[in-house]
Order: C-alpha cells, then structure tokens, then sequence
C-alpha cells in the first residue's frame, strides 16, 4: 500500500527552511478522531449548562450574635453586626434568625479599627483618611456541626474634610460605607463560597 503526503505549511519566520510531511490518512483520521469526541461530549449532556445555588439546601438559616469588639472604637461591633445582617436579610438566601432556631450561625469579633492618613495638602495638613476595619469571622454549619469557613474580612472606605474627589466627607460616613463593605464580603463568602 501506498501512502500519499501532503507537504505542510513552512514554519513562519524560518525561511529555507524544508517543511515536513504528514500522511493524508493521518490528517483525515485526526479529524474523524476529533469529530467523533465532539460527538460524543455533545450527546452526553454538556450542552446544559447552568447555575445552582452555593447555599447547601440543608442550610435555610442563619444567626448573627453581635460581634465582639477588640477595638477601642466604640459601636463598631453593633454597627457591623447591623450591616451584615442588613446584607443577608436582603438577600434573602438565607433567612436570618435566632441561635436556637438557625442552621448555620456566624461569630466572631472586630480586632482592627484605623483611620492613617492617605494625603496632605500643601502646607502638611491631613487632607484624606482611610478608616479601615477588620473582623475576624467564623461561619459554621450547625447542622453538622463543622466550620465552613474562617477568616479576617476587611472593609475600608476614603474620606476628605472637604468631601473632595467623590470621597465621603466625614468619618461616619466611611466608617458605615467601610462596614456595608465588610459585610457584603461575608454574604459573598457565605452564599457563593461553596
């Protein structure tokens, strides 16, 4: 039997340089390879595609005691455990309720609160802030007793005396701002972080 060749195209950026061979029947048996598995992937359902809930269908609750405060900012933990609660009742994933009644229940406490200054004007002046808190959290599934997830989230947000550059323009407004932010990155971690 004979096997007819095919020359390929020459290797760009090579010039002279011989191109090599491959068999007719060896380009035709790839393409009825890779037609076939095409086939095959097609048929077995990966043509449904879709989205399903992180939150584990055993999972329907969550409690959220107010957190502890390491800080020596005042309120940060009520104004946290507000926020997050506000977040998940919202959402609506997961209904919010009390410890004896919950499925899953997070904790923990708040063990930063800063405001460093970011920028002065001209004469050495603060000119912006940064109030940053952070939260060391725990999630757990009390259906199984076991922790879903644990770890340090942080919220921060800008602000200017001024109310210069699209920043909020006083401590408690980046203080609530940086909160929300710290709490919308517990429902994230919660809900879609299975």
């Amino acid at each position: 039997m004979m096997v007819r060749t095919v020359p390929c195209a020459r290797a760009r950026g090579v010039p002279g340089e011989a191109a090599s061979a491959l068999p007719v029947t060896a380009l035709l048996a790839a393409g009825l390879l890779l037609g076939a598995g095409l086939a095959v992937i097609g048929g077995a359902g990966c043509s449904h595609y879709g989205f399903s809930s992180a939150v584990k269908t055993h999972i329907s609750s969550i409690a959220v005691p107010v957190l502890l405060n390491e800080t020596l900012e005042y309120g940060a933990e009520q104004g946290v455990t507000d926020a997050i609660i506000a977040q998940f009742t919202e959402d609506n994933t997961l209904r919010v309720v009390g410890e004896k009644e919950a499925d899953s229940i997070l904790r923990g406490a708040i063990v930063l609160y800063e405001r460093p200054v970011m920028s002065y004007d001209a004469a050495g002046n603060p000119k912006e802030y940064k109030v940053r808190v952070v939260a060391k959290l725990s999630y757990e599934d009390l259906t199984k007793n076991e922790v879903v997830w644990e770890e340090e989230v942080e919220g921060w947000a800008v602000y200017s005396d001024t109310g210069a550059g699209g920043y909020e323009a006083t401590e408690e407004e980046a203080r609530a701002y940086a909160f929300v932010k710290l709490a919308q990155d517990v429902l994230s971690k919660t809900v879609q972080g299975w």
